[in-house]
This record gives structure tokens, C-alpha cells and sequence, in this order.
């Protein structure tokens, strides 16, 4: 996959699943942690013992007793042994931390492993027919025991073995999806011609794991396109979610406060605002409405995005609403024919008072600045009611949708185009350009001495 959009997809992982500071070694309990009494529980549970066994023999029995006969065919007996062998020998002894997910045919545990100073993510997936035997376990290292759920099931779905069969079925069903969805037709035609030549030219053979071959078709998709709302994902078969932070539970974004993270008076009367995503949630409009009502008085406002990767866009609109007139037509989404399908305005009444057209407005951006929220951004700039003050942005201006592709990827699809009134253009490919163009980490300095300049008291 290209830099900028690893960057894009470890920024929307980032947001979600913060670290919390507990090394590997402080993470080993005293006791393994218990296993849920599900299918994929035992099996869990009689993989540790064998595997903690040392014995070669014992660790055969397991495999004729718990794996899919399907594997048992394609590997042999001297290739099952140099499995066990290799692991061993890298792992030492496992002992279950903690369980991260669990349903009944699924299982992800984080393990301690004496011979590495890391934790190991491990899943074990079992077949959906009865007698449920095992269809792969997978391993991966990640530094932190106690990381979010969200990041491990993130890394163990990466690292899900698939079959060649699903490998072509899922490369020409991300084909069909870009060639029938995407906002440029003959784009969409291009994009899909390429991964299929390039899997006729044996391109993903190799790509064995759900997240090498996520990341391949997203590569080869955007070196023709350039638009980066597209990505491959993979997804956990037995849960099929996305891992991008905009589709959690409502009780998850209320633990983030809906990605609000900041809103105080700094010295000289100026009201700082940082959020971190966009939400169209009624919680999230009311939380930004009272956040912005406490700013009210202030001589200068900062709207804080540099972290910001998009999402909805009803709290963008909202505080628009406080800075504009009331129902200002600011763009126009166009489908994929052409056809006017969407008019962009500002609410025609909003919950507080809105701030006087004098006061001045900053918005500070990253190159990590992403989607709707360069789209706010954007709009302020094109109507001369923000300065803004940061880093060029991503250039991601095409809403996209998720296409579920089958059990184990997804793909996003731009499927709309955007145009603003005053620019009548947008900002795909090229970013919102700042009117003061500084490092992301001299914004807000750099924002408040202007801010000051400009006489506040």
C-alpha cells in the first residue's frame, strides 16, 4: 500500500485504540487467564496444552483430533511436525492473558510467550460445520497487552489465512465493485481492468493472508486512481465490521465524548476548539452545541482538526451554522451520471447564538487531515470566514461508501462528487491548501499570535 494512505488507515486505527502504557512483561498474570467453555474455547484450551507440551507426538494428536480435515490433506505429517517445531522453538511456553473476543466459533486471546518480548495475538477460526474443527490459528506480535479490543481483532483479521478460491472470487468482486460504483465510470473501468490483468499475471499468488491481499488491490486501485477514500479491508468473518473508528457503537463514542477533545479559553479571550472526527449522531450535535455555547464571548475562535480524519458530517455542519448565515448553499453533490443528486447547506437554525461575522476564525490542519474534515476546512476558506493555518491535507473530497464483499473483506468506494459554490471545483488530489502554511505542530502558536495581533484584549 502507498505511504499516505498506510498513514490514513494507522491514523483511523490510532484513534480508537489507544495504548495504554503497560509493557508485555507488567501484562503476564499470575495465573493463565481462563477460557470460555465455547467450541472455540476447548480448542483453544487443548491447542495451549499440547503446544506447551514440547512433544512433537503430542502435538500430532492434536492436529488429527482438532484441526479441519481440509488441512490435514495439504500438510503432511513431516510438514505438520516442522510447524510445531518452528513455533516452538521461536514462541518457547504460552500463557493466555486476556481474552479479547469471543463468540462461539471464533476466539482471539492475547498470549505471553517466554522466548519473546512481545505479546502474541492469537485466533483461532473454526469451521462453520459441524463438528466445528479448526480452520486456521494465527499469530501475531503487538507490544501492549492491553491495548483496545478494536486493535486487536484489527491485527489477528489481517493475518486470516485464505483459500485461492476466495483470493480470486474476492479480486473479482473488488473489480466489479469499482468498475460498477465509482464516481468516474471510466475510471471505475480502469481500476477493474487492472486487477484483473494483474491477477491473470499472477500479481496476489502470493498473497495468502486476508491483509496482504487487503493491501495489494488497495495499491494497484490507487495507482490508477489517486483517490484515497479507496481501500480494501479485511474483516473479521464472524463479525463482519469494518475497523474504521466511524462505524463503533454509540456506547463506544460516548466514551470519546463523540471525538471532541478540547474546548477551553486560552489567554486573550480566544475559544479553542479540537475534535478528532465527525459524527451525525443527535448526542454528538448536542455535545458540539453546548461546547460551542461556552465559547460565545470569546474575540477569536480555533477550530482544531490537525487530528481530525473525517467521518459524517453533521457536527462540521452544525458549527458551520454558528459562522454562517442560516441556510447558505455551500456545495452540490453530483453522482456518478452527472446528476445533481444533493445541495449543501448550512442549518436554517441552530440550538445557540451564532458569533458575529467580525469575529476571527482559524482552522488548523495536518497532512493527517482527512475527508469531511478537510470539507469543512474547505468550505470556510472558499466563503473568507477562516484563516486557515497548518499543512496541506490528504485531498480525499469523494464521499465513499463500504461495499461488503463477502465474509472476509470490504471495500470503500467513492461514489459521489462534491462541488463548492464559490471554487466550483473541490479539493480531490490536491488537498486544502492553507493561507498560512506552517508545520502541524506550530499551527496553534502560530494561530494564536495572529489571533492576538489582530487586537484582542
Amino acid at each position: 500500500m502507498t505511504s499516505s494512505v498506510l498513514t490514513l488507515r494507522q491514523v483511523c486505527i490510532t484513534s480508537c485504540c489507544l495504548l495504554l502504557g503497560m509493557s508485555a512483561s507488567q501484562a503476564v498474570a499470575d495465573e493463565p487467564a481462563e477460557l470460555p467453555n465455547t467450541a472455540a474455547g476447548r480448542r483453544a484450551a487443548a491447542y495451549f496444552n499440547a503446544f506447551n507440551s514440547g512433544d512433537t507426538e503430542v502435538m500430532q494428536v492434536f492436529f488429527q483430533e482438532h484441526y479441519s480435515f481440509e488441512y490435514l490433506e495439504s500438510h503432511s505429517l513431516d510438514k505438520r511436525s516442522a510447524y510445531y517445531q518452528r513455533f516452538h522453538d521461536i514462541f518457547g511456553r504460552l500463557t493466555s492473558l486476556r481474552v479479547a473476543l469471543s463468540v462461539a466459533l471464533q476466539i482471539t486471546v492475547l498470549a505471553d510467550a517466554t522466548k519473546t518480548d512481545n505479546v502474541l495475538v492469537m485466533r483461532f477460526q473454526l469451521e462453520s460445520e459441524p463438528p466445528h474443527r479448526l480452520a486456521y490459528v494465527t499469530f501475531s506480535g503487538i507490544e501492549n497487552a492491553e491495548v483496545a479490543v478494536q486493535y486487536v481483532d484489527y491485527v489477528a483479521t489481517r493475518t486470516a489465512s485464505i483459500s485461492s478460491a476466495l483470493r480470486s472470487s474476492t479480486i473479482q468482486s473488488v473489480a466489479q465493485a469499482l468498475k460498477d460504483q465509482y464516481v468516474y465510470p471510466e475510471l471505475g473501468q480502469k481500476m477493474a481492468d487492472t486487477l484483473l490483468r494483474k491477477q491473470a499475471e499472477g500479481r496476489y499468488d502470493d498473497a495468502r493472508k486476508s491483509g496482504a491481499l487487503a493491501d495489494a488491490l488497495t495499491e494497484d486501485a490507487l495507482a490508477v486512481s489517486n483517490d484515497k477514500h479507496i481501500w480494501v479491508e479485511a474483516q473479521n468473518p464472524m463479525i463482519q465490521e469494518s475497523s474504521d473508528p466511524i462505524n463503533r457503537s454509540v456506547e463506544e463514542l460516548r466514551q470519546e465524548n463523540y471525538h471532541i477533545r478540547k474546548v477551553e479559553v486560552l489567554p486573550g479571550n480566544i475559544g479553542y476548539f479540537k475534535f478528532d472526527m465527525i459524527h451525525d449522531d443527535k448526542e454528538a450535535l448536542e455535545i458540539a452545541a453546548v461546547a460551542l455555547d461556552s465559547l460565545a464571548q470569546c474575540d477569536v475562535l480555533i477550530f482544531d482538526i490537525r487530528d481530525n480524519i473525517g467521518g459524517e458530517w453533521g457536527t462540521a455542519n452544525l458549527i458551520l451554522g454558528y459562522l454562517l448565515p442560516g441556510g447558505t448553499v455551500f456545495g452540490y453533490m453530483y453522482d456518478r451520471s452527472g446528476r445533481r443528486v444533493e445541495e449543501r447547506t448550512t442549518p436554517d437554525s441552530i440550538p445557540g447564538q451564532s458569533f458575529d461575522s467580525s469575529v476571527p476564525v482559524y482552522v488548523l490542519t495536518s497532512n493527517r487531515t482527512g475527508s469531511a474534515a478537510e470539507g469543512f476546512a474547505y468550505t470556510l476558506k472558499s466563503m473568507d470566514r477562516a484563516i486557515i493555518v497548518g499543512e496541506v491535507t490528504l485531498g480525499m473530497a469523494h464521499p465513499s461508501k463500504e461495499i461488503v464483499v463477502n465474509d472476509y473483506f470490504r471495500v470503500s468506494v467513492p461514489y459521489l462528487r462534491s462541488e463548492n459554490v464559490v471554487t466550483k471545483t473541490n479539493f480531490e488530489g490536491t488537498g486544502v491548501v492553507p493561507n498560512v502554511e506552517v508545520p502541524a505542530d506550530r499551527a496553534l502558536e502560530t494561530a494564536v499570535e495572529d489571533g492576538l495581533r489582530q487586537g484582542v484584549n
